[in-house]
């Protein structure tokens, strides 16, 4: 699997920093509810969640929140989202197919790295 830091922004200048699992199978952005539930104070601009998510294994699991706001990775930045959900101790930050598209993601698997981009740069990580 391929592990990197994010940084989540908050509204009044908060940087939540989650261990992220990059999946490009994952048709969703998540966090993991017990993650969730100690950083939301920082994070603001949340809300309740009527998504309902399948899994892979086939089970209908309910979003109990979203969050809307700025995602930096590297030294890039994107206006991003994401679900919220209980992992089972999975993950912390599952970073899917929406966000990886949002960051312009190029995955090099002879290196492990991940090369991303906004408007104005672009960085690459490593895992």
């Amino acid at each position: 699997p391929f592990i990197h830091q994010i940084t989540l922004n908050g509204p009044k200048g908060e940087a939540v920093r989650v261990r992220t699992l990059f999946d490009n199978g994952a048709m969703v952005a998540a966090m993991c509810t017990s993650v969730f539930d100690k950083v939301k104070h920082c994070l603001g601009n949340w809300s309740p969640s009527e998504k309902k998510l399948r899994m892979a294994n086939g089970s209908i699991v309910n979003s109990d929140a979203k969050w809307l706001g700025i995602i930096e990775v590297g030294r890039v930045w994107v206006k991003g989202e994401f679900e919220v959900f209980n992992s089972g101790g999975g993950w912390a930050f599952l970073f899917g197919k929406p966000l990886l598209q949002s960051f312009k993601a190029e995955h090099d698997y002879k290196t492990d790295s991940i090369r991303i981009s906004d408007d104005s740069q672009s960085a690459t990580i490593y895992n």
